[in-house]
């Protein structure tokens, strides 16, 4: 008889949570990953191309710039998180992780929200800005760092400094009062599109997020290096 998952199973299962999907994501993603796993036979793999394809919706909606199409591309970017919070509960629910499937959801992530950008930049008549093109390098830079560390800890060995450096013992501190907590330790790239993505194009001013964006992408992008250097430095587990 297949085993029945609980609301238990997955908050076991739960990585870092983000700030804003912890409120407006995680309630509804957390059941609709329960359901898949409980009553269909949707693998993990096709819940991240559905999630990808609503990624291309959203650019393909933010394309024509105007104020319907905003709030469309918003809906459609909300979706498409929602259920990149649910192919990974999937997988480890039902047994069914892999490395191809990890690469896929990095990989459509990334393409996805490139695209994304794209389409929110060439509505606004400013995809060739260079506060456009700095986000997108920064987009590309997160995602590397990211899955370079996670590969990094997976194979690492070594002496942790931790003990010898009272500055790393510090900073640990700070990050594990959160890695306790099962959060991130600061805004993460999520909370930017969100930003980005969903909260201006609903309010109509796609440009003034692009701006704020900038400034926030940075700020991330900046700390996710930082952390993830004192996680491989000091052997941790989690980052950032």
């Amino acid at each position: 008889m297949k085993k029945e998952h609980t609301v238990e199973d997955v908050e076991k299962l739960l990585p870092l949570k983000t700030w804003w999907a912890s409120v407006f994501v995680l309630p509804l993603s957390n059941r609709i990953a329960l359901y898949i796993s409980n009553n269909t036979g949707i693998t993990p793999n096709q819940v991240t191309l559905f999630s990808l394809f609503l990624r291309v919706a959203t650019g393909f909606s933010f394309i024509q710039g105007t104020k319907g199409h905003l709030i469309l591309g918003a809906l459609f970017y909300y979706v498409a998180y929602t259920l990149d919070c649910v192919d990974g509960l999937i997988a480890r629910l039902t047994g069914r992780t892999s490395e191809f499937g990890r690469y896929l959801d990095h990989i459509s992530d990334l393409v996805g929200d490139l695209f994304i950008l794209f389409g929110l930049a060439y509505g606004q008549g400013i995809l060739f800005e260079p506060l456009v093109l700095a986000m997108m390098f920064a987009h590309v830079t997160e995602y590397y760092i990211s899955f370079l560390t996670s590969n990094i800890l997976k194979v690492k060995t070594g002496t942790s400094v931790e003990s010898i450096n009272p500055v790393f013992q510090m900073i640990n501190s700070y990050r594990n009062f959160f890695f306790t907590r099962n959060y991130k330790s600061f805004l993460s790239f999520p909370d930017y599109e969100a930003v980005v993505f969903i909260l201006f194009p609903l309010i109509g001013k796609p440009m003034t997020g692009i701006k704020v964006g900038f400034y926030l992408v940075l700020a991330i992008v900046l700390y996710t290096i930082f952390s993830s250097f004192v996680t491989i430095m000091t052997g941790g587990e989690k980052f950032p």
